[in-house]
C-alpha cells in the first residue's frame, strides 16, 4: 500500500542568484537614498556617514519624507525611529533561534533586518539559522555599501530625482516590506487604522506628526484582537 504521508518541505536556502538579486536590490536602494539626501541639501560627507551608521534605508527615507514635507528635524528623526522600531521586534524573534553565545547574538541583533530575519527564521536548526542569516546579511551589506558609495559620487550629477522616478522608491520599498503583513488580520487592522490616523491629522497637525502618531494603529489592532476572535489570514 502506497503511503500518502506528505514529506516536510525543505527550508529555503539563499542561492547564488538570490544572493546577487539581494545585493543588486540594496545597491539600488543605496544609490537612490544618497542621491535624494544630497539633492535635499545634505553634504556628500554627511550623507555617506549617516548611511553607514544608520544602515536603514526605510528610516532615512522616512526622515526625508518628513523634512521634504516641511517638518522639523526632530519630527523627521522621530518618524525615522518609528519606522525602525520593527527591527527590535525582528531581533527578538531571531535571537532565540541562534546558537548560544552572547557576542554572536548581540551582533546578529544589531544586524536584524527584514530579509535576513525572514530567511533565518524559516530554518530548522540553529546552525542553519546562523548560516542563512549571515549569508543574506552579506548580500545586503555588499549591495548597500557599494550603493551608497556610488550614490555619493553621483549625487551632484543626476539632478532632479523626480524626473527619473527615484522619488517613488521609498513608498515602493515600504509596501514591499509590509505587503505580506497586511494579509494578516492584525496587520491589516493596524495598517488601516494607522493610515486613517495619518490622513485625519494631515490637515491640522504639523508636518511629520501624522506619520509619528500613526503608530497608534498598532494599539487599535491589539484592541480589536482582544475583542474579536482572530483569523490567521485574510482571503
Amino acid at each position: 500500500m502506497t503511503s500518502t504521508t506528505k514529506q516536510p518541505a525543505s527550508s529555503p536556502r539563499l542561492s547564488l542568484i538570490d544572493f546577487v538579486t539581494m545585493a543588486v536590490t540594496f545597491f539600488a536602494l543605496g544609490v537612490t537614498l544618497q542621491v535624494l539626501l544630497i539633492e535635499a541639501g545634505t553634504s556628500s560627507t554627511r550623507a555617506f556617514v549617516a548611511s553607514v551608521v544608520i544602515f536603514s534605508a526605510t528610516s532615512e527615507f522616512a526622515y526625508l519624507a518628513v523634512r521634504n514635507g516641511g517638518g522639523s528635524d526632530w519630527a523627521a528623526i522621530v518618524a525615522g525611529w518609528v519606522v525602525a522600531t520593527r527591527f527590535g521586534i525582528l531581533a527578538v524573534s531571531l535571537v532565540p533561534r541562534l546558537p548560544k553565545g552572547l557576542p554572536l547574538r548581540v551582533l546578529a541583533a544589531l544586524n536584524a533586518f527584514d530579509p535576513n530575519v525572514a530567511m533565518a527564521v524559516q530554518q530548522e536548526n540553529p546552525k542553519a539559522v546562523e548560516r542563512e542569516f549571515w549569508r543574506t546579511t552579506s548580500a545586503m551589506m555588499i549591495g548597500w555599501f557599494l550603493g551608497i558609495a556610488v550614490g555619493t559620487l553621483l549625487g551632484n550629477v543626476i539632478g532632479d530625482t523626480s524626473r527619473i522616478g527615484l522619488d517613488a522608491v521609498f513608498p515602493a520599498a515600504l509596501l514591499a516590506i509590509i505587503g505580506n503583513i497586511l494579509r494578516s488580520r492584525d496587520g491589516f487592522v493596524a495598517g488601516v487604522a494607522g493610515g486613517l490616523i495619518c490622513l485625519g491629522l494631515l490637515p491640522i497637525a504639523p508636518a511629520g506628526l501624522p506619520i509619528i502618531l500613526s503608530v497608534f494603529g498598532v494599539g487599535v489592532a491589539l484592541l480589536v484582537g482582544r475583542l474579536v476572535p482572530s483569523q490567521t489570514r485574510l482571503p
